[in-house]
């Protein structure tokens, strides 16, 4: 039955921005450029133009396609001193400090990174500048006004016009405070659009728990929604943006652009100034840079469990994407490299790491069933939904056909048989390492309990699905 959804889905009129992704009016799904639904798979790399040379860039690259990532998002002008330091070739991304005036040297490197991710079928999330380039602050004067951040925008529009795999965010953690700053924002993204032809989407980044809508929703330069869920707390609730999203109007798709990274600890900032728990760096901290003492984070620090219950709680309330990030490897932090955030490890140890390895296994389930062929519906329970960790997230496809919960913590689920449209099979999903394990048959009337496999505890998550017979 799900065929006849994707037929439907490639008749259906699209407003296409370019050849790479596209958009409909009033559909929260993003479409790849023959009308089948994009799953919007990131991952954060931040510092890649600043820090990694070729050959690291090719690893890191190599690494993301056979894990099955879709998106890497990084940024021009980064966050760690971007304009200062120079980037592994020695290169300023811009002529002294005027953006107005790129370096052709700097540039060739992000020409090559967006080529080299085309060939792996990578889109590139490319952040024009990090916000603090923009946000108004006494320690770090704006190089932005409206008028030569509309002169890059183009300049950056104009170049990557040709680039299919080339999405535009604007913003880099930071939020719209002052009436300079949103000028500044909209003058690049008009930029951006001219100097592309508006063939790319475009969004915003904002800092935790905020969403861009709240400044640009009704832009027509804003195609899709960025929330970043932030590093506040664990078990976090990811799940509850999803109602906001889906009062406004227009609908857009909306990404969940950063959610907790793997090794980062919960509310870092709180925990720079060691002094403040009687402590010195070197008691934390161990001669390469990396932690020794992770009991010092007493708030503990985000691992794969965390990573895998932010994704699927975020694709199964509606979003369009989920954006991976790990505490290293958006630093791309290396021996003899600078931190911003301790690590646990470098970043090419990173990449491996389990909430990481974990995400090819969320690529294998939303490719069986598509974001687009489904619509979540809490209806499907029978019984109480409580909104905390033990909470589910429901989905049922749009033909009846399939019925998806996420059970975070292994809890007991009660499901109304009736919501599908004939009897099939019942699987558990093991969101760890893939493998799927039949349960038995259903009958698409009345309700049944469903009690998942006995697992390691703090990390006992699976996925229910029910499935008509084809």
């Amino acid at each position: 039955m799900r065929k006849y959804i994707f037929l439907f889905l490639c008749l259906c009129v699209l407003r296409c921005v370019g050849q790479g992704l596209m958009v409909r009016s009033n559909d929260p799904v993003i479409y790849k450029a023959d009308g089948t639904p994009f799953l919007w798979l990131g991952d954060t790399a931040w510092e890649l133009f600043h820090v990694l040379d070729k050959e690291e860039i090719i690893q890191y690259l190599d690494n993301r396609q056979e894990k099955g990532f879709t998106v890497v998002q990084a940024v021009i002008l980064s966050e760690l001193d971007g304009l200062g330091s120079p980037n592994a070739y020695g290169d300023f991304p811009l002529l002294d400090n005027n953006p107005e005036t790129i370096s052709e040297d700097y540039f060739e490197l992000i020409d090559f990174v967006v080529e080299e991710a085309a060939k792996r079928g990578l889109y590139m999330a490319l952040l024009p500048t990090w916000g603090s380039n923009v946000a108004d602050s006494p320690e770090k004067p704006s190089i932005f006004d409206a008028d030569n951040a509309y002169v890059y925008g183009k300049t950056l529009g104009r170049r990557y016009r040709g680039d299919d795999n080339v999405v535009w965010i604007l913003g880099g953690d930071r939020n719209v405070v002052t009436d300079r700053e949103f000028s500044v924002w909209q003058a690049m993204a008009r930029g951006i659009s001219e100097g592309n032809g508006g063939k790319q989407l475009m969004s915003y980044h904002p800092t935790g728990e905020i969403s861009s809508h709240y400044w640009f929703h009704n832009e027509p330069w804003l195609s899709f929604n960025i929330v970043q869920s932030g590093h506040y707390r664990k078990l976090d609730s990811v799940y509850r943006f999803a109602g906001m999203y889906a009062q406004l109007r227009p609908v857009k798709p909306f990404v969940n652009a950063e959610p907790s990274y793997e090794d980062i600890p919960v509310r870092f900032w709180e925990f720079y100034d060691y002094s403040k728990y009687g402590k010195k760096r070197e008691d934390v901290i161990d001669e390469r840079g990396l932690v020794k003492d992770t009991a010092y984070f007493s708030d503990g620090i985000y691992d794969a469990h965390d990573i895998r219950m932010q994704a699927y709680w975020t694709y199964l309330s509606g979003a369009a994407g989920y954006t991976y990030g790990n505490n290293a490897i958006w630093q791309m932090y290396k021996p003899g490299g600078r931190y911003n955030v301790p690590c646990l490890c470098f970043w090419d140890e990173a990449m491996d790491r389990p909430g990481a390895e974990s995400m090819r296994h969320v690529k294998a389930l939303f490719s069986r069933y598509p974001l687009g062929s489904f619509e979540p519906d809490l209806s499907v329970l029978f019984g109480i939904n409580y909104l905390d960790e033990s909470y589910m997230t429901p989905v049922v496809a749009k033909d009846r056909s399939f019925v998806l919960v996420y059970l975070g913590v292994g809890q007991e689920v009660r499901i109304n048989r009736g919501k599908l449209c004939a009897p099939g099979n019942a699987y558990w999903f093991d969101p760890r390492n893939g493998e799927r394990r039949l349960i038995g048959a259903f009958e698409n009337e009345g309700v049944q309990t469903f009690t998942p496999p006995a697992g390691t505890i703090g990390e006992n998550d699976w996925v229910l699905i029910l499935e008509v017979d084809e």
